[in-house]
């Protein structure tokens, strides 16, 4: 059925969730729950603060009321048009009134479209006109919390007794709660962001570290021992220094920015020091930004990687085995000073219920619907396909745990996956699923999706990698330009 190979699908997966993540993703932490699944899956305590909820009553809809929802997203999505049909099944009495304005990311190539849905979407909230329901990826999802257009849906969760939150990661729900316990935008699904490395290459260097708890100061001490061990090799390999702050900030976007009261921190020690923690760990070679990304397993200790998937997981320790690791292992990333321990992970699909929708408890029913991954089975993706995009809603981990079970399952079933590019096969053991199981349970820490202007902000960070100007000149310059939009 496929035409293209494992690896052409892989890669074209990567790049459509990646243009799709856009801007507006959550970046507010909040507190870990727990909870169990099917194979009793257990949450674990994090970092996030306690905030008080209140609940909001969320009656059920009226079964004999006439009701339309309309649910708005940029980019068409085959999960969500089925849902609309299966859900649409069981409740004769409501419309889901799907609108999108492009089918795929080649129908808009110069970005006026995207531009066009993000000016009329604000416009529309504002004057009271926007959609029921919507799919923030593509949009500043900080300038809405901020201007009180999004409703507070962990209300609705703790009102309605037919919601059970141990049927979902939990973990992640909670930590994109605001300081209040807010939660307004409710993710399909996640993604990791991980390092990974051989574990028997790294116990035999002799440097000791301790990946759950390490600092950017912690991980540059490291990589100064590893790299006295073997100068042509670092102990991690970026593009760009500014891709490397650019990940550094969405990693603690919550430090930086508040979306609620417009306020950014940029002119902090917090973010001078990022910059120039940047510059000392290039000039001590513990971070190449000359080596070329294909490369960079050959010469680096460590490896960027984001896991979308289960069977990316073990593809993933496959190719490492066949590139000449021994025993290759996923580590947490480090984090910024003071942060708690925890994982870094993404969100896809995010949606919002808007705050002055007439049908919010026939909103809120569709959205768990939508959670629940009902409809996953009649989805485009397919639930058995254990291949790249077959898991998850949109290729990524589901936030249901019923379907990631089902999923990893399947994997346990089979026995065994290929590789990305088929020149192999690894087994798939109970251990292996258990071992990743842990590393999503202690992902914690969000990775903003970055509103578009404050990223191109980032580009004044050049002058200071280039040495034209200081950190805290640098550091004013962005602080000022980011106060700007944050207002406007």
């Amino acid at each position: 059925m496929r035409k293209m190979t494992k690896m052409t699908a892989f890669l074209m997966s990567c790049l459509l969730i990646i243009v799709m993540a856009g801007c507006g993703g959550n970046s507010n932490e909040g507190r870990s729950g727990s909870g169990t699944g099917t194979r009793g899956l257990q949450g674990t305590p994090t970092d996030a603060p306690a905030g008080s909820e209140q609940s909001t009553i969320m009656p059920a809809p009226d079964p004999n009321k006439q009701s339309t929802v309309v649910f708005t997203m940029f980019k068409n999505d085959a999960y969500i048009q089925d849902a609309k049909k299966a859900y649409e099944k069981q409740h004769p009495n409501i419309t889901i009134d799907l609108k999108y304005m492009i089918q795929d990311g080649r129908d808009d190539i110069s970005g006026v479209k995207l531009e066009k849905f993000r000016s009329t979407m604000i416009a529309d909230f504002l004057n009271g006109k926007g959609p029921d329901m919507i799919v923030m990826d593509s949009l500043p999802a900080s300038k809405y919390i901020g201007k009180g257009l999004l409703a507070d849906v962990s209300r609705m969760m703790s009102g309605d007794p037919a919601f059970q939150e141990e049927q979902y990661f939990q973990n992640i729900l909670d930590n994109l709660k605001d300081g209040k316990g807010g939660l307004y935008t409710v993710p399909l699904s996640f993604s990791l962001s991980v390092l990974m490395g051989d574990q028997e290459t790294l116990e035999r260097s002799g440097v000791k570290f301790d990946d759950k708890t390490w600092t950017w100061n912690q991980f540059n001490d490291t990589g100064k021992e590893l790299s006295k061990l073997d100068g042509d090799r670092y102990a991690l390999v970026a593009g760009d220094p500014r891709y490397l702050l650019s990940d550094m900030i969405r990693a603690n976007y919550s430090l930086l920015v508040n979306p609620v009261n417009r306020e950014a921190y940029f002119d902090s020690e917090f973010f001078i020091h990022m910059l120039e923690q940047i510059k000392t760990m290039e000039a001590e070679k513990v971070v190449s930004f000359s080596v070329e990304k294909d490369k960079a397993d050959s010469v680096a200790y460590f490896t960027e990687r984001e896991l979308h998937t289960p069977y990316q997981y073990f593809a993933y320790i496959a190719n490492m085995k066949e590139n000449g690791a021994n025993t290759p292992k996923f580590y947490e990333k480090p984090k910024a000073e003071g942060r708690e321990p925890g994982g870094y992970f993404s969100t896809y699909t995010n949606i919002s219920i808007n705050a002055k929708s007439s049908v919010q408890p026939e909103a809120w029913d569709f959205l768990k619907f939508l959670m629940s991954g009902e409809a996953s089975a009649a989805s485009s993706w397919g639930p058995d396909d254990l291949t790249y995009a077959g898991q998850g809603y949109n290729g990524t981990f589901p936030i249901s745990k019923a379907v990631y079970e089902a999923k990893t399952e399947k994997l346990l079933q089979a026995g065994e996956v290929s590789t990305f590019t088929d020149s192999g096969t690894t087994r798939v053991t109970e251990e292996d699923v258990r071992q990743l199981e842990s590393i999503l349970l202690q992902a914690n820490h969000p990775i903003a999706d970055i509103d578009i202007g404050v990223v191109e902000l980032f580009n004044e960070s050049s002058a200071f990698f280039s040495g034209q100007k200081s950190a805290e000149a640098v550091a004013k310059i962005i602080q000022n330009k980011a106060t700007t939009y944050l207002n406007e």
